[in-house]
């Protein structure tokens, strides 16, 4: 009898537990799926997708859509010309090198076979003008600009014995000279530099007439300018650059200006005309009383 009680009881046990696990399983079954009701709308996905635009790209690469806006160059063009596979980096797969594009893809070497590292230079591909003056550039720029280094060596000046990177702080910077350099004068215009002084070999002097005015002569001939001024004769009236003309440091003869202008007698006796105009700056002589 007492086994029967016992069996009875485990088989009662048995019956309430499985009654419990199946309202429990019911529950759970009846439970909603998600937190929110959204209908579904299968028309939204009836039609092929089309390619993004740069615009679109640009939503959530807004760096880069600004970096290809501002200094692109030639890479302004379709962002999937250049990215044919995107948003499939996986860190678990650690494919990011693998997707990304390669500078040969499209660049055959253009900067020679010494400066092959591209983006040492190039650290942004978005922003291929912007580039770093960074020890890698700053030893190699005769690779690509001999020309100015053999006239710094030709033609030696203080330009010589300063780097590169003194002056051109980026690549493809060109400096205004008035950043180390007064000018002549107050009223000279910062373009008119270089009209007279090339960059790389600044003492050899171009002549440009509308550049030489008195006030630029005046910066390095100042005596002489004011010997010139104060002269009563017509030479004071006389621009510097109308005899002084060609060239830097041009020495022009008297009988440019003046073919016979005194007999022809006194011409044979005094050929040399400073043996009596002993000063051009001052002919008639008042400012070189005494002279020999």
């Amino acid at each position: 009898m007492k086994n029967v009680s016992q069996k009875l009881h485990r088989l009662l046990l048995t019956a309430g537990l499985v009654l419990v696990a199946s309202i429990a399983l019911g529950a759970k079954e009846k439970a909603p799926i998600a937190t929110v009701t959204i209908a579904p709308n299968p028309a939204l996905y009836s039609a092929d997708p089309v390619p993004l635009t740069p615009s679109q790209c640009g939503q959530c690469h807004t760096s880069y859509y600004k970096s290809l806006r501002s200094d692109g160059a030639r890479h302004q063009f379709d962002c999937q010309k250049c990215h044919t596979v995107i948003h499939a980096y996986n860190p678990k797969k650690g494919n990011f090198d693998a997707l990304m594009p390669k500078c040969a893809s499209c660049h055959n070497a253009p900067h020679g076979k010494v400066m092959v590292d591209c983006a040492t230079c190039h650290t942004d591909p978005h922003a291929p003008k912007r580039v770093t003056m960074g020890p890698r550039l700053q030893n190699n720029c005769t690779e690509c600009h001999p020309g100015p280094k053999q006239q710094l060596a030709q033609m030696p000046s203080k330009h010589s014995k300063v780097s590169c990177s003194r002056c051109h702080t980026s690549h493809g910077y060109i400096p205004q000279c008035a950043a180390c350099h007064k000018p002549h004068h107050a009223n000279q215009a910062a373009a008119t530099c270089a009209k007279c002084h090339p960059v790389h070999t600044p003492l050899q002097i171009n002549w440009d007439k509308d550049v030489a005015t008195t006030e630029t002569c005046n910066a390095c001939h100042s005596k002489i300018v004011n010997k010139w001024r104060s002269s009563p004769s017509r030479h004071a009236k006389v621009a510097c650059a109308q005899c002084h003309h060609t060239k830097h440091k041009f020495k022009p003869q008297c009988q440019e200006c003046h073919p016979t202008p005194h007999a022809p007698i006194f011409l044979k006796n005094f050929p040399n005309c400073l043996t009596c105009h002993l000063d051009v700056h001052d002919p008639v002589g008042k400012n070189t009383a005494g002279k020999k």
